[in-house]
């Protein structure tokens, strides 16, 4: 919707004398406000589930590691501010739940920022082993897990985003490499957890994504394609390229070499971290996980931790000393 800058601002206030919550930064309400097209009632009914959703899974008091708290990490980072460079080990913080999915995900890395300052996702899609994922994880463990994921991301890593972009940053730069792709990944109970967690990020995360690039996609994913497509707004669908085998020029456009890994064109290999740019138990560059007696809950931190957090911001903010 073409608006002018006066009726963007209209309508960012209007937003919050409906909501009645002066904590409400100004960019999560403009958040809101594009995912809905401006429509300030649609925007305001989603905000206002948004906010009854976070306090009835008490969102705000999940631990997030940081380099300052020391908590261990859901998945491999690296070339961040806030937090030190580091995969998923095996630590007595981390539930039974966060091993399983860790052995089951093809390798999944927070890598680096593009060119505007919105942090790198790269998820090694055709490595996944959805049939154990879908057999030993159940979508209560995935959801929480995802949830984790989100929050560590826009408390953590967004904020570095901002400070590079000069402007608030909420959207993240997605690459899934399809690379290895193929029929036998088509299980039923793994995309009951993929369509849960496009449901949950479509209502209480809008916006999230700025692009999704799709690299070495087989025909086999296009049939993935065609039964997650229904569940994606047409805002969301604007932003996905399916690009192929002949990608790199392209991710090159949006991404610095140096901030993309070499097997997709770039000329990063982080080879100061074991598995380099994005460690991967199924290409064998790190070991699978062995759990230590890690207690079995839901929730991707044990019930030790969780309850820590309830009273110590430290576990679920970023303080820099």
């Amino acid at each position: 919707m073409d608006l002018t800058e006066e009726e963007r601002k209209e309508r960012v206030n209007t937003l919050r004398n409906e909501v009645k919550q002066d904590d409400i930064s100004e960019d999560k309400l403009v958040q809101f406000l594009e995912a809905n097209v401006w429509n300030v009632d649609d925007a305001k009914h989603q905000l206002i589930e948004t906010i009854k959703w976070r306090k009835k899974m008490d969102v705000e008091h999940i631990p997030v590691a940081t380099k300052y708290n020391n908590l261990p990490l859901l998945m491999a980072v690296r070339g961040y501010k806030y937090i030190d460079d580091g995969n998923c080990h095996v630590e007595p913080e981390l539930s039974d739940s966060v091993i399983r999915i860790a052995n089951c995900i093809g390798g999944d890395c927070f890598h680096k920022f593009d060119k505007e300052g919105h942090p790198i996702l790269i998820d090694r899609t055709g490595f996944h082993n959805t049939k154990e994922m879908g057999n030993h994880v159940t979508t209560d463990e995935m959801t929480n897990y995802q949830i984790s994921a989100n929050e560590f991301l826009n408390r953590v890593i967004m904020p570095e985003g901002g400070e590079i972009a000069g402007k608030p940053v909420h959207s993240e730069t997605l690459i899934f490499d399809c690379t290895n792709m193929s029929l036998w990944q088509l299980h039923m109970s793994a995309f009951y957890h993929l369509k849960a967690i496009a449901e949950i990020v479509q209502q209480y995360y809008p916006e999230t994504l700025h692009r999704l690039f799709i690299v070495n996609a087989p025909s086999a994913f296009v049939v993935m394609f065609k039964i997650i497509k229904p569940v994606l707004n047409p805002r969301t669908l604007d932003k996905i390229h399916v690009l192929g085998k002949d990608y790199k020029s392209v991710l090159l456009d949006y991404i610095d070499a140096d901030s993309l890994p070499s097997f997709l064109g770039g000329n990063c290999k982080c080879e100061h971290m074991p598995g380099g740019c994005v460690p991967s138990v199924a290409q064998k560059t790190v070991k699978r996980l062995v759990a230590q007696q890690n207690e079995k809950v839901t929730t991707v931190y044990n019930s030790k931790m969780m309850k820590a957090a309830k009273t110590d911001e430290s576990l679920c903010k970023l303080i820099v000393p």
